[in-house]
Order: structure tokens, then sequence, then C-alpha cells
């Protein structure tokens, strides 16, 4: 798996638990799967189509640093689909699977640009 972003567990980013809202690890981890749907496609335009079940397995707390890391990327025509993680330190907070669709100016799926030689896309 890659490193793609990490996050710092803000005061402001914790439930009433006093563990970070589940909302906001949602929307940090769609961020973190944009940024690398970006990165192993090279397609200016990707959006979220889908999770798979998002499996909270440890708590983070004010001050914890999350990274998040992808992988085992699987490329479609127009879609791509990759296992994403978040972890502090060495305990994995949550993972799931997301896929992102390429987009063109209007909002339609578009064929994905082909790879090149090197493995990254042209």
């Amino acid at each position: 798996m890659k490193h793609v972003t990490s996050h710092i567990c803000m005061t402001r980013d914790l439930g009433t638990g006093g563990n970070l809202f589940g909302g906001t690890m949602m929307a940090w981890m769609d961020e973190a799967a944009g940024i690398y749907a970006h990165i192993c496609t090279g397609a200016p335009r990707m959006v979220t189509l889908k999770f798979t079940e998002i499996l909270f397995k440890h708590p983070v707390r004010e001050r914890d640093r999350v990274d998040f890391y992808a992988g085992n990327v699987r490329r479609g025509r127009t879609s791509v689909t990759f296992d994403m993680e978040g972890r502090v330190g060495e305990n994995v907070v949550f993972k799931t699977t997301g896929t992102f669709v390429c987009i063109d100016k209007k909002g339609r799926p578009k064929i994905l640009p082909p790879k090149a030689a090197d493995g990254k896309s042209a």
C-alpha cells in the first residue's frame, strides 16, 4: 500500500465520545481516495462511485495523525477500484474499498487515459 496523505485530529473533529467523528473520517477518506484515483489514472476528473463497507477498527483521539494508504488497483474501462486503509501509528483505524469513475466536462463517464510503458497513465 502506498501512503497518500495524512490528517491531524483536532478538537473540532471530535464527537461527543471524545473520538474522531465518523463523518469527518469519511470525508478525509474520500479526499485521500480522490487524490489516489487521480495519481493512479492521470485523469483530471475522477468522482466517487462507491465505497464498500467501512469498518472502523480503532478509535482516533485528539492529536493523533491519521495516515491514509491505498493500493491493489483494479482498472476498468471508465473506473478504477482500490483498497484503502487509515492508520494511527501501527493501528489500523479503518479499511474499505473505493471505486472512482472518470468523467468528461458534462459529468458523463469517460474512458480512462491509457497506461504508459512505465505503468503510469499517459
